[in-house]
């Protein structure tokens, strides 16, 4: 038995993967085992990996390629820990991640999984953000992850004992589609510091990995209205769709109807409890502040719209964001 599994699914990832296992075995919480799951990978990975010695760590091949949900989900045979942290074969921890994770797990006996911010490195700077607290983070999933999967620690008994288990058919987004269905049993807290490095690749395959996971992404947020038995039309499931991927383009969607699809969304919670309503309305309050900043409109539109919502009273938008929308509604004038 030890405190904490690190569940390490690796493919073709030979020229990382020395520095993932380094930044784990230097960890100053000691307790864990590293169990290294190669899902068949055809450079030499497997025999960088046998170059460690250290006792901790236990190297398990797969019998064909599973995938990352195939390979997560064969792991729960093996792991011997109170806790399963999460982790790619190309990212970098931080040396404190573990004890602070456990740390927190240990006093938060209501959450039953702790993330952390992620730094980008690579192709990328960006900092993920996610949020501290498990009702932001319920209503965060209503639009993408509530945290990073790599980033997560996540107490064994969810699996073992309630029998949560990855979708083993997608090859994408396996991490969303978890959390959006387990929506009603995860907690969900997110530690407010980057305590994994993660990798951005330059990958000629990019755009064609990010429209699948786009793709499934679309399909999952269907499965939460679902289950949450909202009556939707196609109209209002392509409005809902974009709010949560706000790169793609606005077309004939007006900002008042996404106003009006979010206030839908609360009216119907009154009806048929899923999020805490202060959460949902500050959740709401946020994402409509994203909208009306990626969809700037002619003429002060998007700001005259903000502003005409309720939903601009329910969230905390500090004076720099709103002069950055005011200053992207002046250039618009240009």
């Amino acid at each position: 038995m030890c405190k904490v599994s690190i569940v390490l699914p690796v493919y073709n990832v030979s020229a990382y993967i020395k520095a993932t296992v380094e930044s784990l075995l230097r960890q100053t919480f000691e307790d864990f085992e590293l169990l290294i799951l190669d899902d068949c990978s055809t450079d030499d990975t497997v025999a960088q990996i046998r170059s460690f010695t250290d006792p901790r760590i236990r190297l398990l091949l797969n019998p064909y390629n599973m995938g990352r949900a195939g390979t997560d989900n064969s792991a729960l045979a093996y792991v011997r820990g109170e806790y399963i942290a999460k982790m790619d074969g190309d990212d970098i921890c931080h040396p404190e991640r573990l004890a602070r994770q456990v740390a927190y797990l240990d006093q938060h006996p209501e959450v039953n999984v702790v993330g952390s911010f992620m730094q980008n490195f690579g192709a990328s700077t960006y900092l993920n953000r996610y949020p501290a607290h498990p009702a932001d983070a319920q209503v965060l999933t209503l639009f993408t992850l509530p945290t990073g999967n790599p980033s997560s620690m996540m107490r064994t008994s969810l699996f073992l004992q309630q029998g949560m288990r990855y979708d083993a058919t997608l090859r994408q987004t396996e991490d969303y589609d978890f959390c959006a269905r387990y929506i009603r049993q995860l907690q969900i807290a997110t530690i407010q510091e980057a305590l994994i490095q993660y990798r951005v690749p330059l990958d000629a395959h990019k755009k064609d990995i990010l429209r699948e996971r786009a793709d499934v992404s679309d399909v999952v947020r269907e499965g939460i209205l679902r289950e949450w038995n909202v009556k939707f039309s196609d109209r209002e499931l392509q409005i809902y769709n974009l709010t949560a991927m706000l790169g793609r383009p606005l077309q004939d969607i007006r900002l008042e109807e996404i106003s009006a699809w979010f206030q839908k969304l609360l009216q119907h919670n009154e009806q048929v409890p899923l999020f805490d309503m202060p959460a949902l309305k500050r959740g709401l309050g946020e994402r409509w502040f994203e909208v009306c900043y990626a969809y700037t409109q002619p003429n002060f539109g998007s700001v005259r719209a903000y502003y005409k919502s309720p939903f601009a009273s329910y969230a905390s938008i500090s004076v720099r964001q709103r002069a950055k929308m005011w200053m992207q509604s002046l250039r618009r004038l240009k």
